[in-house]
Parts: structure tokens; C-alpha cells; sequence
């Protein structure tokens, strides 16, 4: 048994309490919410919580249908083992903190804090940490180094990317219509842009490829992806979800939590970060609002 099939049997417990977590959360958003969630922190407008998992059901098959291999690309895997469990041990801690600091500000103080918290520990903090390690990979460690990642790592990716956009703005599933912005253009472009940067590019950045990617390897993919996923989904609760901390809880598990799932996998297999924030960033900002800007 491989190094690999040893990890997958090891921790493959948390994939399994992981989808427990959320089909228990999922079970109480009905009994509570009769199976609604609020899909943005920008509204408070609801959904079928299944709408989500239909989307990101189909997209994690489509992923598993297209070629390549998930196992075999991971720069970190001939690295120092001891310094990917010590940077992967930072990184959860300050994953963990930037949860626990948004739920002791008071609530109308959040987006106060919000780009503060985020900027410290989801970039200053790690960005400090990389440069003490000093991390010197040999070009055979690097991503584009990978033959299967030169051929794939864009054309997958962009179909993937495709039918995403499809099923959450055009199918029967496709999130609704959302308010527009009553401000002024440049003033919706330029916080826009903010929230582009502290959203989709940091958090993908935090989560997926330095967090995600170093659990690989001690955890195995799909613990790590689960792993990932929520603590990624937990902050937020800080956010959006309800008034309500079982609530608030809930809603997230079942919405960021099954969502991270998909960019996981999706990042683990084909490591095109790029994607991950196009995918990230529409999201937060929907087709309906940029057509609006023109």
C-alpha cells in the first residue's frame, strides 16, 4: 500500500463526520427554515438549499468524468514533511481565528473589521510565515513542471467553468435575480474591485492553494478538501444565514461548505487558481449586475 492509499484509509474519517455535519445541517434547515437558505450576505433573499447541491452535485461528477489524475500533481509532495505540518498547522489556526474573530465583534461592527481580519491572517500573516520558511522548490516541484497540468490545465477547467455558469444562472437551479446597487458607477466599481480582491482572489488563495494543497499531503485529497471546505464556510456565519446561530450555522454548512466542495476538487485536480476566482468572483458579483453596468 502506497503512501497515498495510506492516507486515504487513515483520514478518510473526516470526509465521512464532514458529510454527516452537513446532512445534519441540512436536515435542520428543514425541520427550521422548511430547507431555505440565504445564498448572499448582500440580501436577504432565500433558496432551496438543494438548488446548490444539484449545481455543485453536477459539476463534482463532471469533474471526476474528465480526464486526470488528482494524485500525482501536488507540489508539496516531496517537500520537508515536517515544515508542510508546521505551516499547515499555521494556516488552520489562523483559518480558526478569523472565525473566532468575527463571532466576538459585535455584529453591526463586522464589516468594520472585516477587511482588517481578513488582510492580517488570511494574507499578512501567512505571506510572513512563507517568507521565514523561505521556501525554495526545485523547478521539478513547480505546477507547470507536471505533464498531465500542460495539457489540462486549461481546457478542462474552462468547460467545467462553462457549465457552471449555465446551471447557476440559467438553469431551473440558477440562483435569483438579484437587486441591483443603488449608488453611484465608480463607486460600485471601485468596491466591487475591493471585494474582488479580499473575496474571490484571497480566499482562494488562503484555502485552496496554501491550505488545501499542504493537507493533501498529510491528510489525503479528499480530507483535505473537506477539511478546507469548512473552515472555509464557517466564518460565514459572521455574515449571512439568520440572527440565529444554529441557523447561521446551518445555512452555511450546507451552502459555502457543499460549494467548497466543488472548487476543491476542482482545484486538486487541475490546479487553475485562475478559475477558481472567475468562478469565486461571479458568485459574489452575478452576471445581472455587470450587464447592468453597461
Amino acid at each position: 500500500m502506497n503512501n497515498n492509499q495510506l492516507l486515504k484509509s487513515r483520514y478518510q474519517w473526516l470526509v465521512y463526520c464532514g458529510l454527516i455535519l452537513i446532512f445534519i445541517a441540512a436536515a435542520w434547515i428543514m425541520i427550521q427554515n422548511e430547507g431555505l437558505i440565504q445564498f448572499s450576505a448582500d440580501h436577504d433573499i432565500t433558496i432551496p438549499f438543494w438548488h446548490n447541491w444539484v449545481i455543485s452535485g453536477a459539476l463534482l461528477l463532471l469533474i471526476l468524468l474528465l480526464p486526470g489524475n488528482s494524485s500525482d500533481n501536488n507540489p508539496f509532495k516531496n517537500e520537508n514533511r515536517k515544515v508542510v505540518v508546521h505551516q499547515s498547522t499555521i494556516l488552520t489556526t489562523l483559518a480558526f481565528l478569523l472565525f473566532i474573530g468575527f463571532l466576538l465583534v459585535p455584529s453591526d461592527d463586522v464589516f468594520v473589521y472585516f477587511p482588517i481580519f481578513k488582510f492580517l491572517l488570511l494574507l499578512t500573516v501567512p505571506v510572513l510565515m512563507f517568507g521565514i520558511y523561505k521556501e525554495k522548490r526545485s523547478k521539478n516541484h513547480c505546477l507547470s513542471s507536471h505533464t498531465y497540468l500542460k495539457d489540462n490545465q486549461w481546457i478542462y477547467p474552462s468547460i467545467i467553468t462553462v457549465v457552471w455558469i449555465i446551471l447557476y444562472f440559467f438553469s431551473p437551479f440558477a440562483s435569483p435575480e438579484v437587486p441591483g446597487y443603488e449608488m453611484d458607477l465608480i463607486v460600485l466599481i471601485i468596491g466591487a474591485s475591493f471585494s474582488f480582491l479580499m473575496n474571490s482572489v484571497l480566499e482562494e488563495l488562503f484555502y485552496r492553494v496554501w491550505l488545501q494543497t499542504r493537507l493533501e499531503v498529510l491528510l489525503g485529497t479528499w480530507p483535505a478538501i473537506m477539511a478546507s471546505s469548512l473552515l472555509w464556510a464557517i466564518w460565514h456565519m459572521a455574515i449571512q444565514g439568520g440572527d440565529s446561530a444554529d441557523i447561521a450555522f446551518s445555512n452555511v454548512i450546507i451552502n459555502q461548505g457543499v460549494t467548497g466542495l466543488f472548487l476543491g476538487f476542482l482545484w486538486a485536480k487541475y490546479r487553475n487558481v485562475w478559475v477558481l476566482i472567475i468562478i469565486h468572483g461571479l458568485m459574489n458579483f452575478p452576471l445581472q449586475i455587470l450587464a447592468g453596468l453597461f
